[in-house]
């Protein structure tokens, strides 16, 4: 055996899987902070109306059509280079065009005229997005060239979970402390900093060690002669995954159960702040309740989704998440918050740590029949088709929540407006999660195919060397 068959062969411990999730903690604590905390903080602190957020995730929803398949193919059509690398090298330039639009967009004044406040914030956000697009590809593809079975992509996930939601309650602890029955826009600003600083050492620390191993791309750059120019690749390349009914299936899924899933904590902070009436810290507990009880399931859910298989995992935990949701639009107290939180908080990460391998084995899939590695295409398609779902969720939120009444910038709200509040952080997300058992039900990723694509994928990178 070769020094790069042997390479190739090595199973993954556990220090190297923590290591390739670990990006995802900079990359979440980013996209918390500026698709969830920033919406309340525009509203309630800037004094932006509802409305205009609504109009805002439409545009960008637009503005997703154009520039994430394009990078996705990009990235694909990007050669390893020995001296710079390939994936890891995209991450390193991409996040401090990230941390300066984040940066940038805390700075917005409540005197300014509001189509001013909504320009600035639109402007913004597509460097944002654009950065962060190229950033969170990047890491998903480097994932799944790292790890190459099922078993190890689903190990990845667990790990990237946890990671995630450390992230993720970095960057939510602000809000929860400062937005919920507060609105001192100096100290929140203040501390908003300081969380981005935090985000920068985190981002430093995720991506210093990360190597672009030559033998992960000895099949990719071979690949890569003959292909056409970027657009040329990107109309092919829909083509034939709109063909593909595992794809299909699966952004399906993504758009109905992923959309609710990235956008429940702005409505967690209404709900919260107006309908339960909590202080910071209750609402800081319930988040850290929340996580901690995704910590003590991950180790389990990892296991049982790779005994049941991604597909059945999924469905079994589809209906305890809408479950979950639903009971908020019932909930009297603070308690019952906590119960119908946890619930769903468990359930829908359950789902979020299949998703990921799943991904990965449709890839593997569209090689083993077409011969050609297309990890970004399918990334960025899939992020084009699902991460406007989380603005589209924003869009219906607001939508629902102006709709019955509610006032920018007031302390109280009608009984109306509380009702519109529950409704869209309830209601809503339950029969969106619903609707995705379908689609899942015809996925054609079964535990017998995620078997045999899990061998296709741990041979493919021997087969050149």
């Amino acid at each position: 055996m070769s020094a790069i068959e042997d390479k190739i062969s090595r199973r993954l411990t556990g220090w190297q899987k923590f290591m390739i999730s670990f990006p995802t903690m900079p990359g979440n604590l980013s996209n918390v902070l500026i698709h969830n905390a920033f919406l309340k903080y525009y509203t309630d602190i800037v004094g932006l109306n509802p409305k205009f957020i609504g109009i805002l995730y439409a545009i960008f929803g637009i503005w997703n059509a154009i520039n994430d398949p394009a990078i996705g193919v990009w990235l694909d059509r990007l050669k390893y280079n020995p001296q710079r690398g390939k994936y890891v090298y995209v991450m390193r330039l991409s996040a401090p065009v990230t941390l300066v639009a984040s940066f940038a967009m805390i700075f917005a004044q409540p005197s300014w005229d509001q189509w001013v406040i909504f320009a600035f914030m639109l402007i913004l956000l597509f460097i944002y997005d654009t950065s962060m697009t190229t950033f969170s590809i990047a890491h998903a593809n480097y994932k799944l060239l790292a790890a190459k079975t099922s078993e190890e992509r689903v190990d990845v996930s667990v790990f990237t979970s946890y990671i995630a939601n450390i992230g993720g309650f970095l960057g939510t602890v602000i809000p929860t402390l400062l937005l919920v029955g507060n609105s001192d826009k100096t100290l929140t600003t203040i501390l908003f900093c300081a969380v981005l600083a935090l985000n920068s050492i985190l981002y430093l620390v995720a991506l210093k060690p990360l190597k672009d191993a030559e033998e992960m791309y000895v099949k990719e750059n071979v690949q890569i002669a003959g292909r056409k120019g970027i657009f040329g690749d990107v109309f092919d390349n829909v083509r034939e995954a709109v063909k593909s009914r595992a794809f299909v299936t699966f952004v399906l899924v993504q758009i109905l159960v992923g959309g609710p899933s990235a956008f429940y904590f702005t409505p967690f902070l209404y709900m919260s702040d107006y309908v339960l009436e909590l202080k910071g810290i209750q609402a800081t507990l319930m988040d850290v309740l929340m996580g901690l009880s995704l910590f003590a399931a991950a180790p389990f859910l990892g296991k049982f989704i790779k005994k049941r298989g991604m597909k059945n995992a999924m469905l079994l935990a589809l209906i305890p998440s809408a479950c979950g949701f639903l009971l908020l639009a019932f909930v009297q107290n603070y308690y019952q918050a906590i119960a119908a939180y946890i619930l769903m908080y468990v359930f829908t990460q359950a789902v979020s740590i299949a998703m990921s391998p799943m991904l990965g084995a449709i890839i593997d899939e569209d090689e083993q029949r077409t011969g050609l590695r297309k990890a970004g295409m399918y990334t960025g398609l899939d992020a084009l088709l699902t991460i406007p779902m989380s603005g589209i969720q924003a869009s219906l939120f607001m939508g629902i929540i102006s709709y019955f009444g509610f006032q920018a910038g007031s302390d109280v709200q009608s009984a109306n407006a509380l009702l519109g509040i529950q409704i869209g952080a309830g209601v809503l997300p339950c029969a969106c999660i619903l609707l995705g058992i379908i689609p899942l039900l015809l996925s054609p990723i079964n535990k017998k195919k995620e078997l045999e694509l899990s061998e296709f994928s741990k041979n493919r990178q021997m087969e050149l060397s």
